[in-house]
């Protein structure tokens, strides 16, 4: 079914006049003219139109959101609106009020599914933190804090998790050496369990031996390693000891900055955003359950 002009402007919120400009300077065209020169438009196209106008109103310049996938488009509103929804509690990190703090998560995740907890605040609360770090607007005794209260609620989402089954996929998750930022290794566990895996959480700062021994202890099929931080080559031998010791079957996933220089390495892979971990976590299950 098309849909005209009129009908289009008014659900997307682009203007007649802005949406002529797109055209003439991106291309964008519709679906179908008529001989008297209507415009129609796809369901599919009023929604882009609507992604692009949101994201485009947000700050972000309209030249750098015509090439990414509606997909893509989707997921930059959504964290958009997460940051925006985040004001009141970042009111309370600046002013370290840690019980101010403690009550607005732990009522976001008593009234939010968990996974819907990690994507909407969790995750686009730490980044946000970083970002703020990083100009001088928050100290490092305000993340030290707000990481500290989110572990404190992650742990009690863990209580809420069913026991995995008996014959359950096992991973582990951790840091390599030197790397302290666990919150990484921390939510891939939990969403892990969440989806049924056996998922066990080692903490940070672990040496390839300790990984590769509990690895083969609990017999996982994955170890999941989250870096923010460190350098290439320090990174890079420490995951090349690490495939080197592991079973050839233990596959390892990467998460997190750090490990997005990381040169190709078999047996590796390395796992962008969200969801291409539970996407990964879906898969997985999905092939072993084929194997047995």
């Amino acid at each position: 079914m098309l849909i005209g002009l009129a009908e289009t402007l008014a659900t997307s919120g682009v203007s007649k006049l802005l949406l002529h400009a797109w055209e003439r300077r991106y291309g964008i065209t519709p679906a179908e003219r008529s001989p008297t020169g209507r415009r129609f438009y796809t369901r599919e196209q009023v929604e882009r139109l609507r992604l692009l106008k949101s994201c485009s109103d947000a700050g972000h310049r309209i030249g750098s959101l015509v090439p990414l996938s509606t997909e893509m488009l989707s997921r930059l509103e959504y964290e958009l609106e997460a940051r925006n929804a985040l004001s009141d509690i970042l009111d309370a990190v600046k002013a370290l009020d840690s019980e101010r703090l403690q009550s607005l998560l732990q009522t976001r995740a008593e009234r939010d599914p968990p996974e819907h907890f990690i994507r909407a605040t969790v995750l686009p609360l730490m980044r946000e933190i970083g970002s703020l770090w990083a100009a001088g607007d928050v100290t490092i005794a305000a993340e030290h804090m707000t990481t500290a209260q989110i572990k404190r609620i992650l742990g009690g989402l863990f209580d809420r998790c069913p026991p995995p089954a008996v014959d359950a996929p096992r991973l582990l998750a951790t840091t390599p050496e030197k790397e302290e930022h666990d919150m990484g290794a921390l939510v891939a566990t939990l969403l892990a369990r969440l989806k049924g895996w056996n998922a066990l959480f080692l903490g940070a700062n672990l040496p390839a031996s300790e990984i590769v021994d509990a690895a083969h202890r609990r017999n996982v099929r994955c170890v999941c390693l989250s870096a923010l931080t460190g350098r290439k080559a320090p990174l890079e031998r420490h995951l090349g000891e690490l495939r080197a010791a592991l079973l050839p079957s233990i596959a390892i996933w990467l998460g997190g900055a750090a490990y997005m220089a990381m040169s190709d390495m078999p047996g590796v892979l390395f796992l962008q955003d969200l969801d291409a971990f539970l996407d990964m976590l879906a898969a997985k299950a999905t092939d072993l359950r084929e194997a047995v």
